[in-house]
């Protein structure tokens, strides 16, 4: 399994190539899981340049530390305010 480090690290250097989709946009990181936003953050994911590091990163290296939208998927749970 890839290690939080060598994960964070490979996702530094692809975001330091390229800019992703989601950079500044807030909706990633929102509690407002809907449906037709999952599937508009989904579409995002789908065409970043940073999609296979992202994912990587998220799923392999901090799975359960992840919260927001990482790699094409939501990760963490939804806050208590929701």
């Amino acid at each position: 399994m890839i290690g939080s480090q060598t994960g964070w690290q490979a996702l530094q250097d692809a975001l330091a190539r390229s800019s992703p989709a989601c950079e500044g946009d807030e909706r990633f990181i929102s509690d407002g899981r809907t449906p037709t936003l999952s599937a508009d953050l989904a579409v995002i994911c789908a065409a970043c340049p940073v999609l296979t590091a992202c994912r990587t990163y998220a799923t392999k290296a901090r799975p359960h530390a992840m919260a927001g939208f990482w790699g094409g998927h939501w990760r963490g749970k939804p806050s208590q305010h929701e």
